[in-house]
């Protein structure tokens, strides 16, 4: 018996059926028509929030003069940051991680930059890739690279402490790139996301595992998820997010000028072919989560101009697919006091942790500070 199917019909359905993860080959998300407006180019025609702002980090003559990769964590009443801070330039032999801490009824007071980790060879950079608090332990990653970030050699790396003083010795956890923490995952386990390294990069680019294990020192089992044109994607900074349903959706830095993004419907195990979205990036780490009321954000230089760092926005979403509102962050004029391997100007790398009633956002400038925003969530929940 004949089918009574059109041919467009059963091609759309095979592609369905052989797309990873059982996602559509759609975008995850989008922004709404109008968000953003590229002839405004130091605005994009949005309003600018209101917040309090401290600096964690500011670099002198005397001091180390690069900082980047600032990741947040909340552990009891203290909030914790690290960053990569390197002698001159980014990512050159030397770089080590620095932490500071504030109590939550004094946020606008940090302690003075520790540091956490360097590289014992001395011939590899460490870079910031935050924080996990399983129980009483809390966990700090980073990676140390072996002497180029996609060197083979370049891992994650791990230091652990109960009282938040002492450290365990560092420990290897697997290979590549990462700059940031494990994401939990509906029902358990953690998602790590990051950069493949050595060969693999070859035929790979952005790197997911999945753990079971709640410190994420080990465990991890790499997902499936085909990187499509090489050519679009260097490094891809992923930023995974999870929706109300419990699927995931990746949004991945890239040389287009617009965010890509998959999504997984199965925990993170498989993933759909990633998909250029509208959103605006221009080439750089980005910060996405949720707000207590249910709304999502997402925080990133959402120009499509490449390496345009000038101005950082929040944009926000219902329901995690559609982004219709947005606020400038930050879009002051900055210039860098020191000159180094890979040093721009602007508001960069943000990180983002939800903290009593305020957002708490943390980014370098210029590459040599770090500084913290305070947002108040009365004044996002305004917008609905």
């Amino acid at each position: 018996m004949g089918s009574s199917r059109r041919p467009e019909a059963v091609i759309g359905l095979v592609l369905v059926l052989l797309c990873a993860g059982g996602a559509s080959a759609a975008p995850p998300f989008a922004a709404a028509e109008g968000l953003f407006d590229p002839a405004q180019p130091r605005t994009l025609g949005l309003a600018r929030l209101k917040f309090s702002e401290t600096v964690l980090y500011a670099a002198t003559e005397t001091t180390h003069r690069f900082c980047h990769h600032p990741n947040l964590v909340r552990r009891g009443n203290t909030v914790w940051c690290m960053w990569s801070n390197g002698r001159i330039g980014e990512d050159e032999p030397g770089q080590r991680i620095l932490y500071s801490t504030a109590r939550i009824g004094a946020l606008g007071r940090w302690s003075e930059p520790r540091e956490l980790a360097a590289d014992p060879s001395g011939q590899g950079a460490c870079v910031a890739a935050g924080w996990v608090t399983a129980g009483e332990k809390l966990v700090a990653f980073y990676t140390i690279t072996g002497g180029t970030n996609f060197d083979p050699r370049t891992a994650l790396w791990a230091r652990t402490s109960v009282d938040g003083r002492s450290w365990s010795e560092p420990r290897r956890v697997l290979p590549g790139f990462y700059i940031a923490a494990p994401i939990p995952l509906p029902g358990g386990g953690l998602l790590l996301s990051g950069e493949h390294v050595g060969e693999s990069r070859k035929s790979g680019r952005m790197a997911l595992y999945r753990s079971t294990q709640p410190d994420g020192l080990g465990g991890w089992v790499a997902a499936k998820i085909a990187p499509g044109d090489l050519k679009v994607f260097g490094y891809t900074e992923p930023a995974p997010y999870v929706l109300a349903d419990g699927r995931i959706v990746c949004p991945f830095r890239n040389y287009s000028g617009w965010l890509y993004a998959s999504e997984s419907r199965d925990g993170g195990r498989s993933w759909s072919a990633p998909a250029k979205t509208n959103f605006p990036d221009s080439l750089a780490r980005h910060a996405t989560g949720r707000l207590p009321g249910g709304d999502f954000f997402l925080v990133n230089n959402s120009s499509s101009k490449r390496l345009d760092r000038s101005i950082l926005t929040i944009a926000l979403s219902h329901d995690g697919r559609r982004y219709d509102r947005a606020f400038v962050v930050k879009n002051q004029p900055t210039r860098r006091r020191f000159e180094g391997k890979h040093k721009l100007d602007g508001w960069q790398y943000p990180h983002a942790i939800v903290v009593g009633k305020s957002l708490l956002l943390a980014y370098s400038v210029n590459k040599e500070d770090v500084r913290l925003a305070r947002i108040p969530l009365d004044s996002l929940r305004a917008t609905r």
